[in-house]
Parts: C-alpha cells; sequence; structure tokens
C-alpha cells in the first residue's frame, strides 16, 4: 500500500534527512519511510517454483524487467514549489554498502523456520521428508548448472542463487563487491536463507530423534557475538569500511557500530576493543587481521 505525506512532513523527513551524516544512516532512513525494496518479490518457497513453473519464472522475469526500465529507484521525489529529492544513489565508494544493505533487507524476510517445521511436518509428512525433498530441488539446479550451453534467464538465476546458498553453506560469505541488481540481491539472500532451511530440517532431525541430546541454548556473551559476526565475514567487512588507510573514521567508531549490531551498552566500547586485539592475534583470522595490524 503506498503512503501519503503531507507536505509539511515530507519538508521535516527532508531536513532530518539531510542533517545523517553515515551513508548507510541515511539507507536505514530511506527504507524506514519509503521502503528501499520497490517491488513485490516471492517470498520463500521450499518448492523454489520460480525456477521450475513457467509462470513463476515470468514473475521474475517481470522484475528484471521493471529494474531495468527504471533508473530512477534510488530517488524519492516531491514536487512543491521546488522538487524535494531523497537521493540514496550510492557513490563508488559506497556501492558495496548499499548492496549490502539490501541484502540484508531480503535476509530479515526469512521465516522461522522451526515454527514453519511445526506447522508443516505431520505423520504422513515427516521432517525427514520435507528434508528429502529440498535436498531434491537442490540437486535439480546443480543438474540444470550443469549445462554450461544454456545461458538462458532462468539458468543465470539459478547461478545466483546457488551462490548464495553455497556461500552459506560453507560460510564463506563475502557479500555483494559492487552495486548488484535487486533480484540478484534477492537471488542470492534466497540462496543463503534456503541453506538456513535445510540445516533447521536437519536441526529439526536431530531433536526428534535424540531429544535428550538438544540443550536449550545459552544467549552468546560479548566474545561469542563478536566470534559469530567474524564467522560470517561481518567483522572484516566493518574493518576494510573503518579501519582502511583512506578512512576518516576511528576504531572507536568501529566499536560503536559493534556495540550497536550486538545490543551492548556503548560503555562496552573499551572491551570491545580490547577483544578486537585479542582477535587480531588469532592466525585463523585473515583479513581482519590485516585490517587491525595496518592501524
Amino acid at each position: 500500500m503506498t503512503q501519503y505525506y503531507s507536505e509539511n512532513q515530507i519538508r521535516s523527513l527532508y531536513i532530518e534527512f539531510k542533517s545523517l551524516k553515515k551513508y548507510v544512516e541515511k539507507l536505514a532512513f530511506f527504507d524506514r519511510w519509503f521502503g528501499i525494496i520497490p517491488f513485490d518479490f516471492p517470498e520463500f518457497d521450499p518448492r523454489l517454483r520460480f525456477f521450475f513453473e513457467r509462470e513463476k519464472t515470468e514473475e521474475l522475469i517481470d522484475i528484471f524487467k521493471k529494474e531495468r526500465n527504471n533508473p530512477g529507484l534510488t530517488v524519492k521525489k516531491f514536487q512543491y514549489d521546488q522538487i524535494i529529492a531523497f537521493n540514496i544513489k550510492p557513490a563508488n565508494s559506497n556501492s558495496s554498502t548499499y548492496s549490502h544493505f539490501i541484502l540484508s533487507v531480503f535476509l530479515t524476510r526469512k521465516p522461522s523456520f522451526e515454527e514453519w517445521i511445526k506447522q508443516n511436518s505431520s505423520a504422513d509428512k515427516t521432517v525427514e521428508d520435507l528434508l528429502d525433498e529440498a535436498n531434491s530441488v537442490v540437486n535439480s539446479i546443480e543438474i540444470n548448472l550443469q549445462n554450461e550451453y544454456d545461458k538462458s534467464f532462468k539458468l543465470q538465476c539459478m547461478s545466483v542463487f546457488y551462490r548464495g546458498f553455497y556461500d552459506a553453506f560453507t560460510r564463506h560469505l563475502n557479500g555483494p563487491g559492487k552495486k548488484r541488481k535487486f533480484i540478484e540481491l534477492y537471488l542470492y539472500a534466497q540462496g543463503m536463507i534456503y541453506a538456513d532451511f535445510i540445516s533447521s530440517l536437519k536441526t529439526a532431525m536431530r531433536k526428534a530423534s535424540h531429544p535428550e541430546e538438544m540443550k536449550i541454548p545459552v544467549p552468546l556473551d560479548l566474545a561469542g557475538k563478536m566470534n559469530l559476526m567474524h564467522e560470517l565475514g561481518i567483522l572484516d567487512f566493518l574493518a576494510d569500511r573503518y579501519l582502511n588507510p583512506g578512512s576518516r573514521l576511528s576504531d572507536i567508531n568501529l566499536a560503536e557500530t559493534i556495540s550497536q549490531i550486538t545490543g551492548e551498552s556503548p560503555e562496552q566500547k573499551e572491551l570491545i576493543l580490547c577483544l578486537m586485539k585479542k582477535m587480531s592475534h588469532n592466525k585463523s583470522i585473515t583479513s581482519f587481521q590485516r585490517s587491525m595490524t595496518a592501524e
């Protein structure tokens, strides 16, 4: 549903928008008020019918055409006595940040798989059946991708999806390095989500087979959260952005950002910096280590 704003609201929002210093803050502001995803994308489908049913594939083709024919998706304009434009078009230095933000928005649309599995499993269709079906879908995609002579739109979409699936499955999440199309980021996110779906099915199977072995997980402490952020490649990305030689940002800015992401108090900045320095000496940390030692 389209949201309508009065002229006074738009002028007030524009003043707030112009006062934001960080590009990622402008992206979050734009998404909150106008929605950064301009089209309706298919919801999670365990059968991935947009790859296997022509009618569903046409939905992706329509989205691709809409984006190709509409270059102004990063600007929201309002016409009064003057044009007020909320512009989030990324400069070259911000293109990766832009794509990462869009990707994160798509990932937040992931359903709760624990609840989904409860609702969709039964005596007639067990969790093992659901897992077999999901693995069969992935196998079908892998078989299709072996046809190196097929350059169709559907195969290109499968390739992007599978890259996201494989990266999430192997935990090699480098993410988009430049500005990508919405359809690409959606498909990459769907691949990551599908890897999580299969992982959730495997966990549900283990719970059903050995319920006594499944313990209630203990909430992560700050060190645990930072280790998880490292495994997902988030620390590498933040360190590259905040600590590279050309950046005017400091390690304090980086610590403040980490405290916001982890939900920790800003007073934990010193502890965060201490943990980062300890992590920089861990030989298993590659790009994060280089960023810290360059400091």
